[in-house]
C-alpha cells in the first residue's frame, strides 16, 4: 500500500470505529468499505488515473452516506444520538476527493460541476466560494462558470452587487462574447422586475418603508453568512470578486460602464435607474463593442439593426417595467444612425402597438390612432418614393403578422379591410 492510500485509510479509522460502535454497521460492512477505500485510493493515485476514477469513488462514498443515513434514522431512538466524527467525515472526505481531483485535472468540467454541486447541496458557502475562484482563475474565458457564480451570488446569497461585479469582470476577459453582454442585461432587467414586484406586493410606496426594507434584507443577509464559517467569508468573497486583470488589456469602452451602486429608492417616474437607465447605458457599449472591428457599412448596418432586436427581444420579456421608454430609447438610437431605413422606421412608427394585444378593450381604438400617426407621417415626410414604398410594405407586413393572422371574427374583417386599404 502506498503512502498517500494508507495515510487516508488511516484519517477514517476513527469514523469507522463510530459507525460500528453506534451499531450502524457491522465488523464485515467495515472491512468492505475499507478494501473499497484502498482500492480507490490506489487508483487515483496511479499514473493512469482519469477523472472518472474520481467521481466512481465519490459515488461510492455518497452511498455509504446514505446508507449510513437510513440506518441512522431508523434507529435513532437506540441509538447514542450526540453528535460525532461520523456525522461530518464522510462529506469531508468527498470535499477531499473532489479537491484532489479538480487539482490532477483541472481542465476536467466534470470534476467541477460534481465538486460546486455537492458543495452547494452540502450548503458549504466557504467551500463554494474557493471553487469559484479557483474555477475562474484557471478558465477566464469559459463565460458559463461565470454565469453560474453571479446566479450564485444573485439567487443563492441576495448579494445584487457581487452578481454584477462577476459579469463585469467577465466582459473584461470575454469582451466580444455576445452572449455576455445579453446575459447581463438580462440580469439587470430580471432585478429591476424583481425589486418593483416585490415593492408592488409589500407596498412599499414610500422611500422610508424602501430603506427599512433594504435594511432588513442585509440584515438577513450579513446574518446567514456570519453562520458559514464566519471569520474566511468575507476574505473568500473578495477572492472570487477579484481576479487580477491587466488594465491595459481591458477593452477600453468597458471604462464607459457605469460601476451602478445609484440607490434604487423612489419609483420609477423619479428615479432613472428604474426606468432602465443603466440597462441602456450597457446597451450603448454593447453595441459599440460588437460592431468596433465590422469595416463594412451594410454590414455594420446589419448586424446593429440584429443586435438591437436581441436587446428588445429581451425587453418585452419584462412587463413590469417601463419597457416603452427603453424601446423607444434603442430605436431613437437607429434612427438617428439609420435616419431613412424602412425597418427602423416602422419600428419607431408602430412602438405605441408593441404592447397591444387583440384582446385588449383599446385594441381597436389604439390600431386607429397608430394608422393616423402614420398616414400624417407619411404625407409630411420628405422621403423618397422609393424609400416610402419600402416604410409601407414594412408597416403592412407588421400589421399583417402581428394582429391579423391571430385574429378572427369581426376584428380579422376590419383589419383585412384596413391592410387593403393601405396597400392602395
Amino acid at each position: 500500500m502506498s503512502d498517500k492510500a494508507r495515510y487516508a485509510i488511516e484519517k477514517s479509522i476513527p469514523e469507522l470505529e463510530d459507525l460500528e460502535k453506534k451499531g450502524l454497521f457491522s465488523r464485515k460492512e467495515i472491512n468492505m468499505i475499507v478494501r473499497r477505500r484502498t482500492d480507490f485510493e490506489h487508483r487515483i493515485a496511479g499514473r493512469g488515473s482519469k477523472p472518472a476514477d474520481y467521481l466512481a469513488y465519490v459515488k461510492f462514498e455518497k452511498n455509504v452516506d446514505r446508507l449510513r443515513s437510513k440506518r441512522y434514522d431508523r434507529m435513532k431512538d437506540i441509538i447514542d444520538n450526540s453528535p460525532s466524527v461520523s456525522k461530518w467525515s464522510i462529506p469531508q472526505r468527498i470535499m477531499f476527493v473532489f479537491q484532489r481531483g479538480t487539482n490532477k485535472f483541472p481542465s476536467s468540467m466534470e470534476l467541477w460541476a460534481g465538486y460546486l454541486k455537492y458543495a452547494r447541496k452540502q450548503e458549504s458557502v466557504k467551500v463554494v466560494y474557493d471553487v469559484y475562484s479557483k474555477l475562474l482563475s484557471l478558465q477566464p474565458r469559459n463565460i458559463d462558470v461565470w454565469f453560474s457564480g453571479a446566479k450564485w451570488e444573485f439567487e443563492y446569497n441576495k448579494n445584487v452587487k457581487g452578481a454584477r461585479a462577476l459579469f463585469k469582470r467577465c466582459l473584461r476577459f470575454n469582451t466580444e462574447e455576445e452572449r455576455v453582454w445579453l446575459e447581463f442585461i438580462k440580469f439587470e432587467l430580471n432585478y429591476l422586475s424583481k425589486l418593483l414586484t416585490r415593492r408592488k406586493l409589500l407596498q412599499l410606496v414610500s422611500e422610508r418603508a424602501q430603506i427599512q426594507d433594504l435594511e432588513e434584507n442585509e440584515t438577513k443577509r450579513k446574518e446567514k453568512k456570519e453562520g458559514d464559517d464566519d471569520e474566511d467569508e468575507d476574505e473568500d468573497e473578495e477572492n472570487i470578486l477579484a481576479l487580477n486583470v491587466d488594465d491595459n488589456e481591458i477593452n477600453s469602452d468597458l471604462n464607459k460602464l457605469p460601476e451602478m451602486n445609484v440607490s434604487t429608492l423612489g419609483s420609477i417616474e423619479d428615479n432613472p435607474v428604474l426606468r432602465g437607465d443603466l440597462v441602456l447605458a450597457i446597451y450603448d457599449v454593447y453595441i459599440a463593442t460588437m460592431v468596433k472591428r465590422i469595416t463594412d457599412l451594410n454590414e455594420k448596418k446589419k448586424e446593429i439593426f440584429i443586435l438591437a432586436n436581441k436587446v428588445l427581444s429581451i425587453i418585452d420579456q419584462f412587463d413590469i417595467l417601463e419597457r416603452t421608454h427603453m424601446c423607444d430609447y434603442i430605436i431613437q438610437d437607429l434612427i438617428r444612425r439609420y435616419p431613412n431605413d424602412a425597418k427602423c422606421l416602422v419600428l419607431q412608427l408602430t412602438l405605441s402597438l408593441r404592447y397591444v394585444s387583440l384582446l385588449d378593450e383599446s385594441f381597436v381604438s389604439d390600431l386607429q390612432t397608430n394608422v393616423k400617426l402614420y398616414q400624417a407621417y407619411m404625407s409630411k415626410s420628405k422621403l423618397t418614393k422609393e424609400e416610402k414604398v419600402k416604410v409601407k410594405n414594412v408597416y403592412v407586413k407588421y400589421l399583417t403578422e402581428k394582429f391579423l393572422y391571430n385574429a378572427t371574427g369581426e376584428t380579422k374583417t376590419l383589419l383585412e379591410l384596413l391592410i387593403k386599404k393601405l396597400q392602395m
